[in-house]
Protein backbone atom coordinates (compact mmCIF):
# COMPACT_ATOMS: atom_id res chain seq x y z
CA UNK A 1 0.00 0.00 0.00
CA UNK A 2 1.28 3.63 -0.84
CA UNK A 3 2.74 5.23 2.67
CA UNK A 4 0.68 8.28 1.06
CA UNK A 5 -2.65 7.26 0.97
CA UNK A 6 -2.19 5.64 4.77
CA UNK A 7 -3.31 9.30 6.71
CA UNK A 8 -6.23 9.55 4.05
CA UNK A 9 -8.11 6.11 4.78
CA UNK A 10 -7.13 7.27 8.55
CA UNK A 11 -9.15 10.07 8.31
CA UNK A 12 -12.14 8.26 6.34
CA UNK A 13 -11.92 5.52 8.94
CA UNK A 14 -12.87 8.88 11.88
CA UNK A 15 -14.81 10.01 9.55
CA UNK A 16 -17.31 7.12 9.21
CA UNK A 17 -17.09 6.77 12.97
CA UNK A 18 -18.31 10.08 13.96
CA UNK A 19 -21.28 10.14 11.49
CA UNK A 20 -22.41 6.90 12.74
CA UNK A 21 -22.24 7.99 16.20
CA UNK A 22 -24.04 11.41 15.34
CA UNK A 23 -26.78 9.28 13.11
CA UNK A 24 -26.93 7.18 16.61
CA UNK A 25 -27.57 9.77 19.39
CA UNK A 26 -30.05 11.82 16.58
CA UNK A 27 -31.88 7.98 16.95
CA UNK A 28 -31.79 8.11 20.82
CA UNK A 29 -32.82 11.58 20.91
CA UNK A 30 -35.74 11.15 18.87
CA UNK A 31 -37.46 7.95 20.30
CA UNK A 32 -36.70 9.66 23.91
CA UNK A 33 -38.70 12.83 22.51
CA UNK A 34 -41.18 10.07 21.21
CA UNK A 35 -41.88 7.81 24.39
CA UNK A 36 -42.26 11.57 26.29
CA UNK A 37 -45.32 12.13 24.70
CA UNK A 38 -48.48 10.52 26.75
CA UNK A 39 -50.49 8.98 23.71
CA UNK A 40 -54.17 7.85 24.11
CA UNK A 41 -57.01 5.83 22.32
CA UNK A 42 -59.58 6.90 21.06
CA UNK A 43 -62.65 7.07 23.53
CA UNK A 44 -65.37 4.31 22.47
CA UNK A 45 -68.37 6.36 23.81
CA UNK A 46 -67.95 9.54 21.32
CA UNK A 47 -71.33 10.84 21.83
CA UNK A 48 -70.02 11.40 25.74
CA UNK A 49 -67.54 13.17 25.58
CA UNK A 50 -68.78 15.55 22.26
CA UNK A 51 -71.55 15.85 24.99
CA UNK A 52 -69.77 17.01 27.29
CA UNK A 53 -67.11 19.14 25.64
CA UNK A 54 -69.85 21.11 23.30
CA UNK A 55 -72.35 21.61 26.62
CA UNK A 56 -69.14 23.16 28.68
CA UNK A 57 -68.33 25.64 26.00
CA UNK A 58 -72.23 26.73 25.66
CA UNK A 59 -72.44 27.44 29.00
CA UNK A 60 -68.67 29.14 29.22
CA UNK A 61 -69.41 31.24 26.90
CA UNK A 62 -73.13 32.03 27.67
CA UNK A 63 -71.55 32.21 32.01
CA UNK A 64 -73.92 29.95 33.10
CA UNK A 65 -72.40 29.05 36.38
CA UNK A 66 -75.69 26.61 36.85
CA UNK A 67 -74.70 24.46 33.49
CA UNK A 68 -70.77 24.65 33.68
CA UNK A 69 -70.50 23.39 36.95
CA UNK A 70 -73.15 20.20 36.23
CA UNK A 71 -70.00 18.88 34.40
CA UNK A 72 -67.69 19.79 37.02
CA UNK A 73 -67.74 16.52 39.40
CA UNK A 74 -67.33 17.49 42.77
CA UNK A 75 -65.04 15.07 44.22
CA UNK A 76 -62.57 16.25 40.94
CA UNK A 77 -62.96 19.78 41.23
CA UNK A 78 -61.54 22.16 38.40
CA UNK A 79 -57.88 23.00 38.13
CA UNK A 80 -57.40 26.60 36.49
CA UNK A 81 -54.33 26.92 34.56
CA UNK A 82 -52.91 30.60 34.66
CA UNK A 83 -49.86 32.70 34.55
CA UNK A 84 -49.03 34.96 37.04
CA UNK A 85 -45.38 35.53 35.71
CA UNK A 86 -42.89 33.69 33.86
CA UNK A 87 -43.86 30.33 35.03
CA UNK A 88 -47.78 29.01 34.90
CA UNK A 89 -49.09 27.75 38.06
CA UNK A 90 -52.70 25.93 38.80
CA UNK A 91 -55.64 26.51 41.69
CA UNK A 92 -58.12 23.72 42.37
CA UNK A 93 -61.79 25.43 42.50
CA UNK A 94 -64.57 23.60 43.53
CA UNK A 95 -66.90 24.87 40.75
CA UNK A 96 -66.68 28.17 38.78
CA UNK A 97 -68.24 31.48 39.44
CA UNK A 98 -68.00 33.65 36.36
CA UNK A 99 -68.42 36.96 38.59
CA UNK A 100 -65.32 35.83 40.47
CA UNK A 101 -62.82 34.72 38.52
CA UNK A 102 -59.80 32.97 38.64
CA UNK A 103 -57.09 35.11 39.12
CA UNK A 104 -59.44 37.46 39.97
CA UNK A 105 -57.65 40.37 37.33
CA UNK A 106 -58.47 38.39 34.41
CA UNK A 107 -62.29 38.54 33.70
CA UNK A 108 -63.80 35.13 31.59
CA UNK A 109 -64.91 35.96 28.42
CA UNK A 110 -67.13 35.29 26.21
CA UNK A 111 -67.44 35.46 22.02
CA UNK A 112 -69.93 34.11 19.45
CA UNK A 113 -69.09 30.83 18.36
CA UNK A 114 -70.21 29.12 15.14
CA UNK A 115 -67.10 26.46 14.87
CA UNK A 116 -68.67 22.76 14.81
CA UNK A 117 -66.25 20.19 17.29
CA UNK A 118 -63.99 18.57 15.08
CA UNK A 119 -61.48 15.50 16.86
CA UNK A 120 -58.13 16.32 15.34
CA UNK A 121 -54.45 17.60 16.02
CA UNK A 122 -54.82 20.79 18.26
CA UNK A 123 -54.29 24.37 17.22
CA UNK A 124 -50.94 26.17 18.33
CA UNK A 125 -50.14 29.60 19.22
CA UNK A 126 -47.55 31.65 17.39
CA UNK A 127 -46.48 34.54 20.27
CA UNK A 128 -44.20 35.99 17.69
CA UNK A 129 -47.04 36.96 15.60
CA UNK A 130 -50.08 36.71 17.89
CA UNK A 131 -52.10 34.24 16.03
CA UNK A 132 -53.18 31.08 15.79
CA UNK A 133 -52.40 28.78 13.09
CA UNK A 134 -55.81 27.64 12.75
CA UNK A 135 -58.92 28.15 14.16
CA UNK A 136 -62.02 26.30 14.75
CA UNK A 137 -63.20 23.96 17.61
CA UNK A 138 -61.17 20.91 18.19
CA UNK A 139 -60.02 17.80 20.59
CA UNK A 140 -57.17 15.48 19.92
CA UNK A 141 -57.61 12.43 21.56
CA UNK A 142 -54.41 10.82 20.80
CA UNK A 143 -52.49 12.01 22.97
CA UNK A 144 -53.24 12.06 26.62
CA UNK A 145 -52.95 16.25 28.09
CA UNK A 146 -49.97 16.87 30.25
CA UNK A 147 -50.41 20.30 31.61
CA UNK A 148 -50.73 19.65 34.97
CA UNK A 149 -48.11 17.11 35.28
CA UNK A 150 -45.40 19.43 33.80
CA UNK A 151 -46.71 22.39 35.84
CA UNK A 152 -46.39 19.88 38.85
CA UNK A 153 -42.88 18.90 37.96
CA UNK A 154 -41.76 21.95 37.74
CA UNK A 155 -42.59 22.42 41.19
CA UNK A 156 -41.13 18.92 41.94
CA UNK A 157 -37.89 20.64 40.74
CA UNK A 158 -37.69 24.10 42.02
CA UNK A 159 -40.29 24.72 44.65
CA UNK A 160 -39.80 21.89 46.69
CA UNK A 161 -43.70 19.79 46.16
CA UNK A 162 -43.03 16.47 47.28
CA UNK A 163 -42.98 13.18 45.93
CA UNK A 164 -46.64 12.25 46.90
CA UNK A 165 -48.62 15.42 45.90
CA UNK A 166 -46.10 15.01 41.99
CA UNK A 167 -47.57 11.06 42.10
CA UNK A 168 -51.26 12.36 42.88
CA UNK A 169 -50.69 15.10 40.03
CA UNK A 170 -49.84 12.61 37.55
CA UNK A 171 -52.81 9.95 38.45
CA UNK A 172 -55.11 12.53 38.51
CA UNK A 173 -54.43 13.63 34.52
CA UNK A 174 -54.77 10.21 33.04
CA UNK A 175 -56.93 10.00 30.72
CA UNK A 176 -57.57 13.83 30.41
CA UNK A 177 -58.00 14.99 26.71
CA UNK A 178 -57.54 18.54 25.51
CA UNK A 179 -59.84 21.04 23.74
CA UNK A 180 -59.23 24.42 22.36
CA UNK A 181 -61.94 26.54 20.44
CA UNK A 182 -59.96 29.41 18.86
CA UNK A 183 -60.87 32.93 17.69
CA UNK A 184 -60.28 36.20 18.69
CA UNK A 185 -60.69 34.75 22.09
CA UNK A 186 -60.16 31.32 22.75
CA UNK A 187 -61.43 28.72 25.27
CA UNK A 188 -59.03 25.81 26.72
CA UNK A 189 -60.46 23.11 28.51
CA UNK A 190 -59.47 19.38 29.41
CA UNK A 191 -62.03 16.45 29.71
CA UNK A 192 -61.77 13.53 31.92
CA UNK A 193 -63.76 10.33 32.44
CA UNK A 194 -64.88 9.74 35.86
CA UNK A 195 -67.44 7.13 37.18
CA UNK A 196 -68.33 6.24 34.00
CA UNK A 197 -69.08 9.47 33.11
CA UNK A 198 -67.00 13.14 31.13
CA UNK A 199 -66.41 15.98 33.12
CA UNK A 200 -64.59 18.78 32.74
CA UNK A 201 -61.53 18.95 34.43
CA UNK A 202 -58.64 21.52 33.75
CA UNK A 203 -59.70 24.98 32.64
CA UNK A 204 -56.58 26.51 30.81
CA UNK A 205 -56.14 30.78 30.80
CA UNK A 206 -52.71 30.70 30.46
CA UNK A 207 -51.85 29.14 26.83
CA UNK A 208 -52.95 31.63 23.89
CA UNK A 209 -51.68 34.89 26.37
CA UNK A 210 -48.20 35.79 26.15
CA UNK A 211 -48.24 37.95 28.28
CA UNK A 212 -45.52 37.23 31.31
Amino acid sequence: MNMKSIPILICCYIFFLLASCTSSNKKSEETKDSLDIPTASFPDDTQGISEVITRFARAYLSQDNEKANALIHPDLGLYVIYRPGAQDTYERVDSIDFAKPVPEHFPYTTFENGYALNFEELPSFDCGMEKWNKLGFFCDTTVQANELTAIATFNYEFNGINDTDLAEVKQLEKGTFRVMLTKDENLIFHVKKHQGNWYVFVLDRAYGWCDA
